[in-house]
């Protein structure tokens, strides 16, 4: 738990300090600030992503799951997808729940994951929380997130043209939200 908070907190603070994304951490990815409203009194954060970024062996009928530190608002779920290999892979389909007190999504997908796949959840950047103000996803970055930004959106997301993704994707620091790497048993 202290190496997540210590990560989480040079995380937050390499954004300020750069200006809010101008470093790079990867080939074309930047490592912006989250557009959320975490100043805000009310602001909700993205708190656990199930599976992990970068585990392996994960059962193929796992559910995914995302907890949030305050009440989301509605429709939220649309913004959460599961792609087959990478970003431009084929969506799987999923049905999602949410908790009584909306902070807990649970996405099953509609039929098992194939074995020693690799899979890329992605979260959309521009969701909302349910009073409204942006959600910082920020967080995602000590659980092994990555914003997708430019050099990270070859093809298609899914087979529809990036630019043709609506805003609830779009987070204020200019990326498409997060995406989750892993690999099934």
């Amino acid at each position: 738990m202290t190496k997540w908070i210590g990560a989480t907190l040079f995380a937050a603070v390499f954004a300020v300090a750069c200006g809010g994304g101008n470093s790079m951490t990867g080939p074309g990815m930047s490592s912006p600030g989250s557009g959320g409203d975490s100043g805000s009194a009310g602001a909700v954060t993205l708190m656990a992503v199930s599976p992990v970024a970068g585990a392996t062996g994960v059962p193929v009928g796992s559910p995914i799951t995302f907890r949030f530190s305050g009440a989301m608002g509605s429709g939220m779920e649309q913004y959460m997808d599961l792609h087959m290999g990478d970003l431009s892979g084929a969506e799987i389909p999923m049905n999602c729940a949410w908790s009584a007190d909306r902070t807990l999504v649970t996405c099953t997908p509609t039929s098992p994951l194939a074995s020693r796949m690799m899979y890329a959840i992605h979260l959309g950047g521009g969701m909302t929380s349910a009073n409204g103000g942006a959600v910082d996803c920020t967080p995602g970055l000590g659980m092994g997130g990555q914003w997708i930004m430019g050099g990270m959106m070859t093809g298609t997301h899914g087979g529809m043209g990036w630019g043709m993704m609506g805003s609830g994707w779009r987070n204020a620091n200019g990326s498409y939200g997060m995406v989750f790497i892993f690999t099934t048993a």
